[in-house]
Formats: C-alpha cells, structure tokens, sequence
C-alpha cells in the first residue's frame, strides 16, 4: 500500500508548492479561501486513508502550511 502513497506524492509535493506559494501571497484570510484548496484538501484526505490503514500518521494541511511558511 505505501507505493499508492508513493506515487501520490509526488503530486501532493507540486500542490503543496503551488498552494503555499498562493497563500504566501496574502490574499487569502482561510486556507480554504485558497484557489487550491479543494483539490489538495482531497489529495490529502485520500493518502490519509491510506496511511490510517498502514498505522502512519496522518497529515494536517494547516501543519504543513505552518512548516513551510516558518521555513
């Protein structure tokens, strides 16, 4: 199962870019304000059952905006 995630990655690695690099932009008070918002929200909940399956912790969208804004 982890070479589903694997191969989601990748694509959740480029949106994840492309929704930080918008929200960096200020525009946008809520993250679901963000035009990219819905697509990487379903990436996410999507790997997400994947890695509750496998026992992994499950990944926040607004943790991984925190990382890479503080970064």
């Amino acid at each position: 199962m982890d070479h589903v995630i694997n191969g989601m990655k990748s694509h959740y690695e480029v949106l994840l870019d492309w929704f930080v690099e918008e929200h960096k932009s200020g525009k946008y008070k809520k993250l679901s304000d963000n035009p990219y918002y819905d697509e990487i929200k379903a990436l996410i909940d999507s790997m997400n059952i994947l890695r509750k399956y496998l026992g992994w912790e499950t990944i926040k969208l607004k943790d991984e905006v925190k990382f890479y804004m503080e970064g």
